[in-house]
């Protein structure tokens, strides 16, 4: 996060969550941190009943809730409105950040279809929600075959490509690596490209690559990232209870190799189900 959440005001004991994020908050402050940095992601669907209920009665916050529940019933309520007045109950965000915030409002609305659609497929991203983020990006792709924008189209396809690489489709992945690359000649995606050839392929085959790409100063520094990588990995709780269970397999031991083995796949499976919620 980019700033220290201070919470003056009640925290509650149970938290609201955001249907489509899942994301938690305890506090006023949370809430309006989440508001503020998550534009494309709130829908006036989720400013209603059920938030003004949390406010009022985890967060004490009353008035607030009363107000929201005025706003809400006027003809003339406008979701910017609604959000600036949760900003604005208290002092967390100073006056120039909500003027900020109300201009990022008012451009959203400019935006097109499919700039909107990536702005919350980029959302989704942030909070490791691979699917639906991998999902929304096929929808602008196969939606608008005409786009004629290569730097927004590069944009996607590198997004697209971190949604798969982080759901294992390696392959699918590169190819949109690539195509990003293609598109917009950035640095970033082909590094990203050729790092993920790197955990595919022999490292000649990357130098080969890196070469073709005029990009031979990355390889070094790929194969330093794998490095770090395959370290973070080894300290990691799923590759531990791996390692204990295969101990267990090479003693023989197959009913405690089979009890450890179904922990990691339950945790890769609560994983996995948090991206399709």
């Amino acid at each position: 996060m980019s700033r220290v959440i201070l919470c003056e005001t009640k925290e509650a004991a149970t938290s609201y969550i955001f249907p489509n994020t899942k994301i938690e908050v305890f506090s006023y402050e949370e809430l309006c941190f989440y508001i503020y940095n998550n534009i494309a992601l709130i829908s006036e669907e989720y400013i209603a009943a059920p938030m003004f209920n949390w406010i009022e009665e985890e967060l004490g916050l009353v008035d607030l809730g009363k107000m929201l529940r005025e706003m809400k019933e006027k003809d003339s309520h406008d979701l910017t409105d609604l959000l600036t007045a949760i900003l604005t109950y208290k002092e967390y965000y100073t006056i120039p950040e909500v003027k900020e915030f109300i201009v990022q409002m008012e451009r959203m609305k400019g935006l097109s279809k499919p700039q909107f659609r990536k702005m919350q497929a980029d959302g989704f991203l942030r909070y490791h929600k691979y699917l639906k983020a991998a999902a929304i990006y096929d929808e602008i792709l196969d939606q608008n075959p005409d786009l004629n924008q290569d730097a927004f189209l590069g944009a996607i396809y590198h997004n697209k490509a971190v949604a798969l690489a982080y759901n294992f489709e390696l392959a699918e992945a590169a190819e949109c690596y690539l195509k990003a690359y293609e598109l917009t000649k950035e640095r970033k995606s082909i590094y990203e490209y050729l790092l993920l050839e790197a955990t595919m392929r022999s490292r000649e085959d990357i130098e080969v690559l890196a070469k073709y790409y005029h990009v031979e100063d990355m390889v070094l520094t790929i194969y330093d990232a794998i490095e770090d990588a395959e370290a973070d990995v080894m300290g990691s709780p799923v590759y531990q209870r791996m390692k204990k269970a295969m101990y267990h397999y090479e003693k023989n031991n197959l009913t405690d190799f089979n009890k450890r083995m179904d922990t990691v796949t339950q945790k890769l499976k609560e994983e996995f189900r948090e991206q399709t919620v």
